[in-house]
């Protein structure tokens, strides 16, 4: 048998049972997720920017140390190593235990870093620091370039269009275009363009492979080669200061931003980018060594910086 009950009214003033109970809160409106990928990209060219800042001071740095060229290259690559295996460890998780760290396009990368690197130092001893900056100017064209040779993409004609204007800014900058006589140093200046741009290409085709620890071990790989031919200039305080500093911040800070951006923007946009050392470093020269710089500098550097703005603002994403 069913008993069915029914409800009983409520007496007077008393609230019926129910509307004693609450309603249900209504749901909150869903968040909208933001677009993805734009958080990466941020990053990616901020740490690019900070790539830019630290490979800017190389100049300040060649122009510091006294040393012999073995003696600076032992130093420097023994900082940088410790500053790169110090950063990946602390920021990145990265053991150099790891076996993904020595894949191949880890090891391509140190490889390429480690003979770019050099080769600038070199270039900058040997060569003028005009053709040095106008050659190394030109890595978004070579980063096109080699997409196009791969048939990876095909760069959109603003692409060309503001990587002439960098390289002709850098010219203005630098007070000329290229000067003769200067074959060694001119080529050791290619031959570091190209490196940085298989760098940032590889980078971002295989960014999921840790590259940091191998980096580290070329550098002091490096260090190791360059030491039978190193001297006495090891021991002075003052210029073993300056080297050590000079690894720290260009190995250990700028490896370290240019490899973690690259993975993360386009490698047109990454190439863009790294060029903004060129206008950066005439301000090193300014706060540290007090040279103002000239009227061509300030306006060469302008026109670097807009050329890089616009060919962010209009790339396209790979």
């Amino acid at each position: 048998m069913v008993w069915i009950t029914a409800r009983q009214p409520a007496l007077p003033g008393q609230i019926p049972l129910d509307q004693r109970l609450p309603s249900p809160p209504s749901p909150a409106p869903a968040e909208q997720p933001a677009p993805a990928g734009r958080g990466e990209r941020a990053s990616g060219v901020l740490l690019m920017l900070g790539s830019a800042v630290a490979f800017s001071t190389v100049g300040l740095f060649t122009a510091l140390t006294s040393l012999p060229l073995p003696d600076v290259l032992v130093i420097r690559g023994v900082f940088g190593a410790l500053a790169i295996w110090v950063v990946a460890r602390l920021f990145t998780g990265q053991r150099l235990s790891d076996r993904a760290n020595f894949r191949w396009p880890a090891l391509s990368v140190a490889a390429l870093f480690t003979i770019g690197m050099t080769s600038l130092v070199i270039a900058y001893r040997i060569g003028t620091v005009v053709n040095v900056s106008i050659i190394y100017a030109t890595v978004p064209i070579i980063v096109g370039l080699i997409e196009m040779l791969l048939g990876r993409h095909r760069p959109p004609g603003i692409f060309w269009v503001t990587s002439g204007g960098v390289v002709v800014g850098v010219a203005v900058m630098s007070g000329g275009g290229l000067s003769g006589g200067d074959v060694a140093g001119m080529a050791l200046a290619l031959l570091m363009t190209v490196c940085v741009a298989g760098v940032i290409l590889i980078a971002r085709e295989h960014r999921e492979t840790p590259m940091l620890a191998a980096s580290g071990l070329a550098c002091l790989l490096s260090a190791v080669v360059a030491a039978p031919f190193a001297g006495s200039g090891l021991f002075r305080p003052t210029q073993l200061l300056i080297c050590a500093a000079f690894g720290i911040v260009t190995l250990g800070l700028g490896r370290v931003f240019l490899v973690i951006g690259s993975s993360r923007v386009p490698s047109r946009t990454a190439a863009l980018i790294d060029v903004l050392d060129a206008p950066l470093t005439p301000v090193w020269t300014l706060v540290l060594l007090d040279d103002v710089p000239a009227a061509r500098s300030v306006i060469g550097g302008a026109v670097v910086i807009a050329m890089v703005m616009v060919g962010i603002r209009f790339s396209d994403a790979d």
